[in-house]
C-alpha cells in the first residue's frame, strides 16, 4: 500500500545548529561578512561545566530573535551542544527555545561533534528533521554541517516542504542565508 506524506501546512519548524551558524568557528570574525562592530564575543558552559568561546553576529541574533517574536518560526536547538544549547541562548540573550530530542545522538560513539568528513551511516541529526516532515510540518534547518552529511537523495522528496540551508562554518549565517530564509519564512505565512 502507497504511504501518503501528510500534506505540509501550518508554522514552519526551525531546526538550528550552534557551531558554524550563529556561533563562527574561528578566532577571527569575517569582516566580509560582518563588520566587525556587529561581532560578539561570550561564553557558554557545555557539558562538565567546560566554558566554549561564543563568537556571534548581532544581525542574526536580531534575526532570530524576530522571527521568534513574530511567530514566523517555532525555533528549536537541534546541535551537539544538546540540552547546554540552552546556555548559549541564555548567554546571547535570545528566547528560551526547547531541544528537538533526538535519540539518535545517543547512539553515536562519542558525545562530542561528529566528523567533518561524510559518513556513510545516517546522519543522527536527520531522523529529526524527517520526523518534522512527517508531523506534517514545514522545515527550516540550518546547520553547517549539512552540506557534508546530507545527500541528494536524503532532502530530494521535501521538495518546497523544506529549507536546509549550511552556512559557512567560519561565518556563520551570512546576510544573503538570512534573506533566503526570510524569504521561505514568507511564503509560510
Amino acid at each position: 500500500m502507497l504511504r501518503r506524506r501528510p500534506a505540509v501546512s501550518g508554522v514552519p519548524i526551525w531546526l538550528l545548529d550552534i557551531d558554524g551558524v550563529i556561533n563562527a568557528v574561528t578566532d577571527e570574525p569575517d569582516r566580509r561578512v560582518w563588520p566587525e562592530q556587529e561581532w560578539i564575543r561570550t561564553t557558554a558552559p557545555s557539558n562538565h561545566d567546560l566554558e566554549w568561546p561564543i563568537l556571534a553576529a548581532t544581525p542574526v541574533l536580531d534575526f532570530l530573535r524576530r522571527v521568534h517574536e513574530q511567530g514566523r518560526a517555532e525555533i528549536w536547538w537541534h546541535s551537539t551542544w544538546q540540552h547546554n544549547s540552552v546556555n548559549v541562548g541564555t548567554a546571547l540573550g535570545l528566547p528560551v527555545w526547547p531541544v528537538r530530542e533526538s535519540p539518535e545522538f545517543g547512539t553515536q560513539e562519542t558525545e562530542l561533534a561528529t566528523p567533518l568528513a561524510r559518513t556513510r551511516q545516517t546522519w543522527w541529526k536527520l531522523p529529526a528533521a524527517q520526523r518534522v516532515l512527517a508531523q506534517g510540518r514545514p522545515l527550516l534547518w540550518t546547520d553547517d554541517d549539512a552540506r557534508r552529511q546530507l545527500r541528494a537523495a536524503d532532502t530530494r522528496p521535501w521538495g518546497a516542504s523544506a529549507l536546509v540551508v549550511a552556512p559557512p562554518v567560519e561565518a556563520g549565517l551570512t546576510p544573503r542565508q538570512l534573506r533566503r530564509i526570510d524569504r521561505w519564512l514568507t511564503n509560510w505565512s
